[in-house]
């Protein structure tokens, strides 16, 4: 279960083995066991009970920013393996099979967002010729990918990178045409949002963060020692090299609430122009992220929840990382 606490003025306590959450006269209680991640935001009084119980039951607690995305978070002082691991960890990031793992989860996040496109056909107003230029565009753009295996990840990761940007706005210019015209945005704007569509996509993207996170700690990983993204002080730039293969995944949920209209701009906050979720616009989108994610589905020939998926791609990597030999 994932426990969202956000409303300003929530306190936190344990009572009777139970999560206590009490806001005004409100009381809700939830069963700690039950608990796998707790998110808290600012003006959230807890208890030191709470983060006894989260240490002892191995909760991740995160604390977030307003956009979501976790700035900090609380786990306790048992890594998912020994450090051997993470030591072969620094020594897979300087090999030569970075650049080939590196292009492969380019290529599957591209393959997904080419499944996401294709799904735009099935609506009513949906520009055909227009999708299968898109995808046709896509497809190309990735061929040329594969002439960067060979290289060490240094050369070629701006290369790279400049391929990656010109697939993304090749994406996100053809859904946000699919897009009802409220949701629609000339690109992708992150910190801030300008617009509605960026501010749930930067917001879902910050929960899709701190369960890949969660997930590279549990399997032993160190999410501070990166492959691809540039190396960034107190930054987990590992998580940011594995996310890009379930970013399709979150960009559905977000556009599935765009296509019905559910939210708008008045359950938005905006300030100077930049758009913040609220409310229930957050409750919202957490709960279609969350029942989207807890769906069993297939994938890379396995049937789990999408969540399981997150972890089992993380177990997979340590185990890749695990196989490279000591000099």
């Amino acid at each position: 279960m994932l426990v969202f606490i956000n409303t300003y003025g929530t306190s936190l306590r344990m009572k009777d083995g139970l999560l206590s959450v009490k806001k005004d006269s409100e009381i809700r209680r939830i069963p700690i066991g039950k608990i796998k991640q707790l998110f808290i935001s600012k003006g959230i009084l807890m208890s030191s009970d709470v983060l006894y119980a989260c240490l002892d039951n191995g909760i991740d607690l995160l604390i977030t920013e307003r956009n979501g995305r976790p700035i900090g978070r609380m786990w306790n002082n048992r890594f998912g393996s020994i450090s051997s691991l993470r030591k072969k960890q620094l020594l897979f990031s300087k090999s030569d099979r970075v650049t080939p793992w590196v292009i492969d989860q380019i290529m599957k996040k591209t393959h997904h967002q080419i499944e996401l496109l294709q799904c735009l056909k099935g609506l009513e107003w949906a520009y055909l010729n227009e999708i299968d230029k898109c995808v046709e565009k896509l497809q190309r753009i990735r061929g040329s990918l594969s002439r960067y295996e060979q290289e060490n990840i240094k050369e070629a990761a701006p290369r790279i990178r400049a391929i990656e940007g010109q697939m993304a706005k090749v994406y996100f210019n053809c859904v946000s045409r699919h897009l009802p015209m409220a949701y629609r945005f000339d690109k992708r704007s992150k910190h801030p949002a300008y617009d509605m569509t960026n501010a749930m996509l930067n917001y879902a993207y910050g929960i899709l963060y701190s369960h890949i996170e969660s997930a590279l700690i549990k399997a032993g990983l160190d999410p501070y020692i990166g492959f691809f993204h540039r190396d960034e002080y107190n930054r987990p730039v590992l998580t940011y090299d594995v996310i890009e293969v379930f970013r399709p995944w979150t960009d559905w949920v977000v556009f599935h609430l765009c296509f019905n209209e559910v939210l708008d701009d008045t359950m938005f906050q905006i300030e100077q122009e930049a758009y913040w979720l609220q409310g229930d616009s957050k409750r919202i989108l957490i709960q279609h992220f969350t029942d989207f994610f807890e769906e069993i589905v297939d994938f890379e020939g396995n049937r789990y929840s999408r969540f399981t998926h997150i972890d089992r791609l993380a177990i997979a990597l340590a185990s890749k990382i695990n196989t490279i030999q000591d000099n």
